[in-house]
């Protein structure tokens, strides 16, 4: 009996001065990656010369022993950490104080809320591992050995599978985080339920608060006193989304790119009145200085020599390779523009950027997604409308920004107003942008445009021809039914033969610039108020006598 009694006193003494060295922290900063946060406190103590014991109250309670980091000192050294939650009684306060009927009802939200918990659980662990995979790709050589490189196709078809790997896992990732915050809105809700149907009929303060507490023991070769202890630690159950509202306005030809951050967290602990740092990168893990290859440049050849180049840090190949025969120069030039250029899909989707907001924030757990604007920047905006009315009987309206680059944009989403009105949801995708960032407006109601096909007949070249011969017509009609003049830029395609046999012949371009090797061509049209005009042209195919062509 006496050796209990010895125990227990130890144990109680043991607790007491845990209890008689308890110490509040202060939050000092949160810095917010996409799926967790790192939160930065520091804490006042003194400490005597030898072993210290403390607890450090108001943490997270979802921090683990692992994830918390101390700072260090030549005076004093961490000697063990651990935490422990300080729960209240929730379950068997609402057993002994709700009604049968009401506690039944309480359990199915539980129930409920343990399911919510499992598929956030889940949720996040799969945008961890796209994450991890959307990084390793962005990483990835797009050729590992530049000798292996002899035609344009070898690397199209590499620039081709990135590019739509990271398509799919763009369009993951915003599935997965959209999930999330559904997730969290339901378990949010679920928790607003629980602890209204607790207050109701149990009173007092919040049930379902908890609190992490840390404790830590703290060797010092001397006596220090108001000592100050920093740590951190990471936490998950945070979820940050980045969008951009795309102001473009007309008059002052401007675009503004504001950037926002939506943002939420159940964390267990509420961040008040503290710096917070919204950051692009994945955090805690250390990354290499990206390695720089030969940048080739060079005269056009008469033969394509394509000198294959470096972009966004990422190797693409640093050897002269001949095109394939049946590429001409326009072909490599539309190529280098349309895959090598625009190949730099392979380029970070977020870059590593940090976003400090200019005064402490306070954002509170198991609260609704709030948004955080974060900074704006602006750039010249031209707009101009382009149709091609043999794909779409339409007018788009556009906006062009030829200084795009200047901005630093992250791949995200954005909403698209035009003059103060919103005009439509879009996706800033940096990797497929050349020179010319294009925003898409929409169509121009209010300018009409039609096309219409006409061919005449097969008809032989002759008497004793061996060729028969097809005229294409098509006819251009474009209407202005505003009150004021538009220009835009109309295009459309004569065939190109593939066979010699088959010739095209007799072009009436109707004033229009041909592109001879791929067929586009192009005019400018300038249309007062209320007028309309036709640009009608035409083309003559001859080909060998049975055999059939298709004009379109």
């Amino acid at each position: 009996m006496k050796k209990v009694f010895l125990s227990l006193v130890l144990v109680c003494g043991v607790y007491l001065s845990y209890s008689q060295n308890e110490v509040k922290s202060k939050l000092e900063k949160v810095t917010i990656y996409p799926n967790k946060a790192l939160v930065e406190k520091s804490v006042k103590v003194n400490l005597v010369k030898g072993d210290n014991k403390f607890i450090i109250t108001q943490n997270a309670t979802n921090v683990t022993s692992n994830a918390i980091h101390f700072s260090s000192s030549e005076d004093w050294f961490i000697t063990s950490q651990n935490t422990q939650i300080q729960n209240l009684p929730e379950k068997e306060a609402a057993k002994k104080s709700l009604p049968q009927n009401v506690y039944s009802q309480y359990l199915v939200l539980k129930d409920k809320l343990d399911n919510l918990n499992a598929q956030i659980t889940d949720n996040e662990s799969l945008i961890g591992t796209i994450t991890y995979q959307k990084t390793a790709l962005n990483n990835l050589k797009a050729v590992k050995n530049t000798q292996e490189i002899d035609t344009i196709s070898t690397i199209k078809t590499q620039f081709s599978f990135q590019r739509d790997e990271i398509k799919n896992l763009n369009k993951l990732y915003n599935d997965a985080v959209a999930k999330s915050t559904e997730l969290y809105y339901q378990k949010n809700s679920t928790l607003r339920e629980i602890e209204s149907l607790i207050k109701k009929y149990v009173g007092g303060k919040k049930i379902l608060t908890n609190e992490n507490s840390i404790l830590v023991s703290i060797y010092s070769n001397k006596n220090l006193q108001n000592e100050t202890l920093t740590y951190s630690y990471t936490v998950y159950g945070v979820g940050s989304r980045y969008f951009y509202d795309v102001m473009l306005d007309e008059q002052t030809h401007k675009a503004v790119f504001s950037l926002k951050n939506s943002v939420y967290q159940n964390t267990g602990e509420n961040w008040k009145d503290c710096e917070i740092v919204f950051s692009t990168s994945e955090g805690e893990y250390a990354g290499f200085d990206a390695e720089l290859q030969p940048y080739y440049l060079d005269y056009n050849e008469t033969k394509p020599q394509v000198k294959y180049r470096t972009y966004q840090n990422n190797v693409v190949m640093a050897k002269t390779a001949r095109a394939e025969s049946t590429m001409t120069m326009e072909d490599v030039a539309t190529y280098d523009a349309n895959y090598l250029s625009g190949s730099s899909v392979m380029q970070n989707l977020s870059l590593n950027k940090e976003y400090t907001l200019s005064t402490p924030q306070s954002i509170a757990t198991n609260e609704d997604v709030l948004t955080i604007p974060l900074y704006n920047e602006q750039t010249k905006a031209y707009f101009s409308r382009f149709s091609t009315p043999k794909n779409e009987e339409k007018v788009f309206y556009t906006a062009l920004l030829p200084d795009w680059e200047d901005l630093g944009l992250l791949d995200s989403e954005c909403d698209v107003y035009l003059n103060n009105r919103f005009i439509s949801k879009s996706y800033i995708n940096t990797s497929g942008i050349s020179d010319t960032m294009r925003f898409s407006v929409g169509d121009d109601k209010n300018i009409k445009v039609t096309r219409k096909l006409r061919k005449t007949s097969p008809t032989e070249k002759g008497f004793l021809s061996k060729d028969i011969i097809e005229t294409a017509t098509i006819t251009i009609t474009i209407k202005n039914t505003k009150n004021e003049s538009v220009e835009l830029s109309l295009k459309d395609q004569i065939p190109i033969s593939s066979n010699s046999e088959i010739k095209i012949t007799d072009m009436d371009l109707a004033s229009g610039d041909l592109n001879a090797n791929t067929g586009v061509v192009r005019w400018n049209v300038n249309l007062a108020p209320k007028e309309e005009k036709k640009i009608v042209f035409s083309y003559t195919v001859k080909y060998p006598k049975g055999h059939k062509v298709t004009l379109y």
